[in-house]
């Protein structure tokens, strides 16, 4: 799948994801339950690959 943002969306989605991740560090920091644990650091893993994505488009 291809997702195509302009110049205005590709701003805010890493402004966004810049915001969020790290309220979801700390979410994982809390969470005491495994399963819940596993798939916010699937989330986490995801956010920063299209954050470094973004960023480098940015570039």
């Amino acid at each position: 799948m291809q997702l195509v943002l302009d110049d205005r969306e590709t701003v805010t989605l890493r402004e966004l994801l810049e915001a969020y991740l790290p309220e979801l560090q700390r979410e994982i920091a809390r969470t005491e339950q495994h399963d819940l644990r596993h798939v916010l650091v699937r989330r986490q893993e995801l956010g920063e690959r299209l954050l470094d994505q973004l960023r480098r488009g940015a570039a």
